[in-house]
């Protein structure tokens, strides 16, 4: 009898363990097994990606900050905090592997202070200080950068004092800062809502109301704008397009519905993703017209847009929830991510190529040939082109420039019946009217699209 409960047990033990495993080996994001080893993180721990092996992770609790910081991948999280001491952690931007730089939030508990940005070059061996707000209420709310130049990057503080907040910008990696003060939106920043674009647009969340403030001219004058159709505490998920006329914003009660402007934040529009709940955060893939989104709870609580957060679909996550920050990197048609819990400190990962493809929101097979008018036009400098192919065929799609010369082959190849999408940036291309053609078989369409700089 004791055999036969010993085989009974072992068989669920079994069963269990490849349910589990079964749950992560599928999912779209899978579990990163050295992140059970991160401690001491907190409740709102931090993300920065460097590339699809090289991750660092900040946080703390209780007066002992922490950073962590994985090189393979998340297989394993080391501790580089070193002799770091005093206030927990609330930003972070990581340059390479070796440098990063931590934002805290002034005082133990994060009640605000003389904030510091921090600094190392070699891993974590050593931190130096780099910024200071002063003051008495300073908190770094965030710092940001750019994939396309890692060296440059904005943080943004709570005001130290009086009522206006603190912004800063450095283009050598963080060794020397240029800072300003704006006053639009309000007195406080919101933590991990911060985004750029671009050396000249960037922006934030603002705490105590749903209000956004965004600058386009690289910190010259700030513009307030408020999301329509939202409300909230806070503004918890905020980004924008490379050009930065599309702007998603979400506040801390917002879900299951977001705001959308496609005019640099001027209009909005109310766009529901259903069920996702509690706070989310919001972060755009540059060169691309795709965003991605976390839900603190619900169904499927990441999720994916293609068409610029107009239309959402869910992905997997191995069971977890509670995500606290978001973090991307697009390289060589994949993007790879890493989402980390406020919760346990958990992170997932995914590498996700398919953004260029099936189109996810139009899986059905189509009875004709199509070539649809890309999105957004006119862009800058990324747009997405759609089109349908009823039949197995070789399909070419080329664009010209207004003299008629090709200036770009965006696909040759042989593809299957469905609907498919692929995501252009053209960066390196001139203003200017442009010609997109796509030749399948006899079907021959060609249509006008226009980048704007």
């Amino acid at each position: 009898m004791e055999v036969n409960n010993y085989m009974k047990l072992f068989k669920l033990f079994v069963i269990a363990a490849f349910f589990i495993f079964a749950a992560n080996t599928y999912s779209q994001w899978t579990f990163c097994p050295g992140s059970v080893n991160m401690t001491g993180l907190g409740s709102f721990p931090f993300i920065s990606v460097v590339d699809q092996n090289t991750v660092w992770v900040c946080g703390g609790t209780g007066g002992a900050p922490k950073v962590y910081r994985t090189t393979n991948g998340g297989t394993n999280f080391v501790n580089v905090t070193g002799s770091l001491t005093g206030p927990e952690f609330f930003a972070v931007w990581a340059v390479d592997a070796n440098t990063c730089l931590v934002g805290d939030g002034g005082a133990v508990g994060g009640s605000g202070g003389n904030a510091k940005i921090w600094r190392t070059s070699n891993g974590g061996t050593t931190w130096t200080t780099v910024l200071t707000t002063g003051g008495t209420v300073g908190f770094f709310n965030g710092i940001v950068g750019l994939q396309s130049n890692r060296q440059w990057m904005y943080a943004q503080s709570d005001a130290p004092t009086g009522a206006a907040q603190l912004w800063a910008v450095s283009s050598n990696g963080g060794v020397t800062w240029t800072t300003g003060t704006l006053t639009a939106g309000g007195a406080t920043g919101a933590a991990g809502s911060l985004w750029a674009s671009s050396t000249q647009i960037f922006g934030h969340g603002i705490s105590g109301t749903v209000n956004t403030a965004i600058t386009t001219n690289g910190g010259t004058s700030w513009t307030a704008h408020a999301p329509t159709g939202i409300t909230g505490n806070f503004t918890s998920g905020f980004t924008m397009s490379d050009n930065g006329q599309i702007v998603l914003a979400a506040s801390s009660t917002s879900l299951p519905n977001i705001g959308r402007s496609t005019n640099g934040g001027t209009s909005w529009t109310t766009v529901a993703v259903s069920g996702l709940t509690g706070y989310s955060i919001l972060k755009w893939i540059p060169g691309t017209n795709a965003a991605y989104m976390a839900g603190a709870t619900g169904t499927n609580t990441i999720r994916r847009s293609v068409d610029g957060g107009l239309t959402w679909t869910g992905m997997t996550t191995a069971g977890l929830t509670g995500w606290n920050d978001l973090s991307f990197v697009f390289t060589g048609g994949t993007v790879y991510g890493y989402a980390i819990s406020g919760g346990d400190g958990s992170v997932v990962k995914i590498a996700d190529n398919t953004l260029t493809g099936i189109d996810p929101t139009n899986t059905g097979i189509p009875t004709s040939f199509a070539l649809k008018q890309n999105y957004p036009n006119p862009f800058n400098p990324a747009t997405v082109i759609k089109f349908s192919v009823p039949e197995a065929s070789k399909v070419t799609l080329k664009i010209y420039n207004s003299v008629g010369a090709e200036v770009m082959t965006v696909t040759d190849k042989d593809y299957a019946a469905g609907n498919y999408i692929e995501n252009v940036n053209m960066e390196s291309f001139s203003t200017g009217v442009y010609f997109y053609t796509l030749t399948a078989g006899n079907f021959k369409e060609t249509k006008k699209m226009m980048l704007v700089k």
